[in-house]
């Protein structure tokens, strides 16, 4: 388990530690995304949400790290 105040009790490790920095960074990325995929037409739509809904459920799923990198 990590000694980092953000940790969470589960056992979570420094790899999982984001701060809020990193999360609103993030949120902002992935608005600039949304924006960009909403922005096209609409099969174009339809891939550009599934791949977010892909890369979205591995991380949850735990197969990939948030940078779609590796596993855990």
């Amino acid at each position: 388990m990590s000694d980092h105040p953000d940790a969470t009790v589960r056992g979570d490790t420094d790899l999982d530690v984001v701060d809020a920095a990193d999360r609103q960074e993030a949120r902002v990325e992935s608005a600039a995304r949304l924006a960009d995929i909403e922005s096209q037409p609409l099969a174009s739509r339809a891939q550009g949400f599934e791949q977010v809904h892909d890369e979205l459920r591995a991380v949850l799923e735990g197969t990939t790290d948030d940078t779609g990198q590796g596993g855990r």
